[in-house]
């Protein structure tokens, strides 16, 4: 048994000498990141809200009295011009009232003219104390009675001859009419919308900003319609097919309060609507152009990651460490942000290979491609495997060799 153990030794002296020479495996490189830095330019900045849009006038047609429809005399969904007939109320009712109206007028001037020769009467016949001047006061107290129902009559055949009148349910506005929503038949009363007319041309576009957007741009707008800002800040509408309609906003509205319940500000635009190409209730991107806005910074959208309403990115500092930085961001221009507060001139932030970006990793920084560059140029280049030796296949065809003094 003695042989065995000694052979048994041997063999594990022999395995651990060679574990001794051979050392430890090699030591994991920096695993590799693309950069841009951070640089200030000129830019034409634009702001982007979604908006509605409706008639700058609505006027909802309702009926003045209550009657049964007997005529629909306007085409539905053309354009209507104030005092045009849309509908015709049953006469009948209106016109019997008018003439009850005209009897009671008349019977009312008869007894005050009766009145007023009693007066003319009595007055001598009191004089010559042939009548009594109790008499003579009641008569005078007729005539004042008479007066106001003279009065009291011609104010009912008014209010008649008005009820016979909105009898033709007229347009009170030019504009573009809606489908009727009663037919002939129907029993209609001043609570019923019968249709509405909308003037489009121009056309009323409305949207609402934060309090945060407006305290930033509150210059601007307050002045918005003032022409040393129109000349170079203006308003225009992307419709929903991409496509910029092609006039801009002639008049902007802003609210004087901001909305206690949403915190918002509601700011409205008018535009030319010619031909009436935009309809009441359709949707279209607000964007507001502000000129060219000088050294500012702005940083690739793929560096920009957002976190529960924040922004940060990741910095490659002098060292090559990473560092996470909150940003302040302002809106958006093509692929790039414009960065409000955060960052620094010259700094530079990780666009590909944020999944090694780690605070406080060492990484390999390697500028980035500039934009329009090939498909394969744009993907952070492959990480070598801890035990790959200097000079293994892969090494020496797919390794990018990092740049001079961008290492540790």
């Amino acid at each position: 048994m003695r042989p065995p153990v000694r052979l048994l030794a041997l063999l594990v002296a022999l395995v651990g000498a060679a574990a001794c020479k051979q050392g430890a495996p090699p030591a994991r490189p920096p695993p590799p990141v693309r950069v841009v830095a951070v640089e200030p330019r000129d830019v034409e900045q634009t702001f982007e809200w979604l908006a509605t849009l409706d008639g700058s006038t609505n006027a909802d047609i309702r009926a003045q009295v209550t009657g049964t429809i007997v005529a629909l005399n306007y085409q539905e969904g053309t354009v209507v011009h104030d005092g045009d007939p849309l509908f015709t109320i049953d006469k009948r009712p209106f016109v019997a009232a008018v003439q009850r109206a005209v009897g009671d007028y008349q019977a009312a001037v008869a007894q005050l003219a009766k009145a007023r020769a009693d007066v003319a009467r009595y007055t001598p016949l009191v004089a010559q104390h042939a009548l009594s001047v109790e008499q003579l006061a009641n008569a005078r107290a007729a005539v004042d009675i008479g007066i106001g129902n003279v009065q009291a009559a011609k104010g009912a055949l008014a209010t008649a001859r008005l009820d016979l009148e909105w009898t033709d349910v007229r347009a009170p506005i030019t504009g573009l009419s809606g489908i009727a929503q009663t037919r002939v038949g129907n029993l209609v009363n001043p609570n019923l919308v019968l249709t509405t007319v909308s003037t489009l041309d121009p056309i009323r576009a409305s949207f609402s900003i934060s309090e945060r957007e407006y305290l930033a741009r509150a210059e601007l707008i307050n002045n918005a319609n003032d022409p040393a800002y129109a000349s170079r800040r203006y308003f225009e509408l992307v419709l929903m097919d991409g496509r910029v309609f092609p006039q801009r906003a002639r008049r902007v509205i802003v609210n004087r309060q901001i909305d206690p319940s949403t915190g918002t500000l509601l700011i409205q635009a008018l535009f030319p609507n010619p031909g009436n190409i935009l309809r009441p209730g359709l949707f279209a991107k607000m964007r507001l152009h502000t000129g060219l806005e000088r050294n500012v910074l702005v940083a690739p959208e793929r560096a920009v990651q957002q976190l529960q309403g924040t922004y940060r990115v990741a910095v490659v500092d002098p060292d090559q460490r990473v560092r996470i930085q909150p940003v302040t961001v302002g809106p958006q221009i093509g692929h790039d942000y414009v960065i409000e507060s955060g960052l620094k001139p010259g700094e530079r932030v990780i666009v590909d290979g944020q999944q090694n970006a780690q605070p406080g990793a060492l990484v390999q920084a390697e500028p980035a491609p500039p934009p329009g560059a090939t498909l394969g140029a744009a993907s952070p280049p492959p990480v070598p495997a801890p035990d790959s030796a200097p000079d293994s296949a892969p090494a020496r065809q797919g390794r990018t060799p990092p740049p001079a003094g961008g290492g540790p």
